[in-house]
């Protein structure tokens, strides 16, 4: 009796157990074969931890890395070229990407650094969840385990997909669609009257403290043969040329001399469109990354 009970409640137990191997085991080969479409991320963190996870685990070179924030984030690197990729992060800064850049083995040839007041923005916990010993290999060798092909994520991005494939709606469109024209003046105008004071000494401290630890971060990473440029992604020219912008960009260019660092040229002075007085429209961005393409 008790002999029959124990093999059924073993049978019991071992069903559900095969059942679960066999469900992550075709889920695996899904994510392997590339089968399931690999999620952009539907929330900034989510995003950001798709970005960082993609380059953490890459196998393959890297010819030109882009680091720093969400207005990096805008820039897609396809224009660039097919073996760039790109690092920047809403709600983060380029110190966060060139970190990542120190710890991982296989390095890009070329990082441009995107260099502005967001420069001291990083996150030591998401960087920490992505090296620990248990983690890091647990998700290199099991894709499944990483944040792209979480499953609900997984079944966002295939009706993202198909949308676009069908023409009925495109990235684009739905960028074009976030702004609010008077909103985005709002915003401009609130952005202007904030920076028409100039840089303070409490400002300079900060981007001072920053820049060395960014220029502690670059020295690391180019004497592993990397070659480092820096630039700043321009943003609505009303705010660009307010006092404190101006000054900023001026301070920082004393705090990482051309002499010593090499800086990518200044765009074309033009109109930049923004959703936001910041970010970049698509097709803006576009451009911007051409010219990026163009002079690297």
């Amino acid at each position: 009796m008790n002999s029959s009970t124990s093999n059924s409640s073993w049978r019991f137990m071992v069903r559900p157990l095969l059942i679960l191997i066999f469900l992550l085991s075709l889920y695996h080969t899904l994510t392997v074969g590339k089968v399931l479409p690999s999620s952009e991320g539907i929330s900034i963190e989510e995003t950001n931890y798709v970005k960082v996870e993609k380059y953490v685990y890459h196998d393959s070179k890297i010819d030109v890395l882009l680091v720093g924030s969400s207005r990096t984030a805008k820039l897609d690197p396809q224009y660039i070229s097919d073996d760039a990729a790109n690092l920047g992060m809403r709600g983060l800064s380029s110190a966060t990407g060139l970190e990542l850049v120190k710890k991982t083995k296989l390095k890009p040839s070329r990082v441009l650094v995107e260099i502005n007041e967001t420069i001291g923005r990083q996150d030591e916990d998401l960087i920490k969840s992505l090296f620990s010993p248990f983690k890091y290999y647990i998700r290199q060798y099991l894709p499944m385990f990483r944040t792209e092909y979480r499953p609900v994520s997984v079944f966002i991005q295939a009706v993202r997909n198909f949308l676009e494939e069908k023409d009925i709606i495109s990235l684009e469109e739905i960028d074009q669609q976030r702004i609010n024209l008077e909103f985005r003046e709002t915003i401009v105008k609130e952005a202007i009257q904030d920076n028409n004071r100039p840089l303070s000494e409490e400002d300079k401290a900060t981007l001072r403290r920053d820049a060395e630890s960014i220029k502690s971060q670059i020295e690391a990473i180019e004497t592993s043969g990397v070659r480092v440029v820096l630039y700043n992604v321009p943003g609505d020219p009303r705010i660009d040329k307010t006092m404190k912008q101006r000054q900023e960009q001026e301070f920082l260019r004393t705090l990482f001399p051309p002499k010593k660092f090499e800086w990518l040229p200044e765009p074309p002075a033009r109109e930049w469109n923004t959703s936001d007085g910041t970010h970049l429209i698509s097709n803006d961005a576009k451009v911007f990354t051409e010219f990026i393409r163009d002079k690297i």
